[in-house]
């Protein structure tokens, strides 16, 4: 059975842990649109190309675009069994344009997963978050914590904190994504595919939810 599921979720939720865990589970593949925009740049297509043209001059990548990027996407062998997408949609106008390509493929949402969470939790997790500024190993000061302070367990490299990692970013970026997400959870809500999940600080809680709510 096909599962094409969406995850949403702000800045420190755990996305990205969840998506590493639930993926080889489900034998889905994990779509960060990030990610994805980089590697169809880098593959030199018309698309790639195209794409690459709106990103060099700094403007916003057309919902079209996006859109293709996407159902191509879709359409090749290692998403047949499904999709987790992280990144998108993240307006109503991208959640239509996601529902007509899914329904030109014969593939509706099956759910979409909203991690919810403190503001609070949100910022124990990022500020304490690190990473090398020469081979890009994360660390995270409590939770993984290098062998010596301020330094790469790999290479040796220099420990810092990303600038968008400070706490007074993190509140903006918070604020920010709930002011724009909000229409979107109202909009799965209201087709009731919306599923919220409690983004507790041990990972393998929202895991065993997901997969069990799947399991159903």
């Amino acid at each position: 059975m096909t599962q094409d599921l969406i995850i949403l979720g702000a800045p420190g939720a755990g996305k990205g842990t969840l998506a590493v865990d639930l993926c080889p589970a489900l034998g889905i593949k994990h779509i960060s649109t990030g990610d994805l925009l980089r590697e169809v740049i880098a593959s030199g297509s018309p698309l790639g190309q195209e794409i690459d043209g709106y990103v060099k001059s700094g403007a916003l990548v057309p919902d079209d675009l996006i859109g293709r990027m996407i159902k191509d996407t879709l359409a090749a062998d290692a998403c047949r069994q499904g999709i987790l997408l992280d990144g998108f949609p993240r307006t109503i106008p991208q959640a239509e344009l996601l529902e007509k390509i899914l329904a030109d493929l014969g593939r509706p949402i099956s759910a979409v997963f909203y991690l919810s969470v403190e503001l609070d939790r949100v910022i124990r997790r990022l500020v304490n978050r690190v990473s090398c500024q020469q081979c890009g190993r994360p660390y995270h000061l409590i939770n993984l914590p290098p062998r010596q302070a301020g330094i790469c367990d790999v290479c040796g490299g220099v420990l810092r904190q990303r600038e968008d990692d400070k706490e007074e970013t993190i509140r903006k970026r918070f604020a920010t994504f709930l002011e724009k997400t909000q229409p979107l959870i109202d909009f799965y809500q209201n087709k009731n595919l919306l599923v919220e999940v409690q983004a507790s600080d041990d990972p393998q809680v929202a895991l065993n939810f997901v997969l069990k709510y799947l399991a159903r």
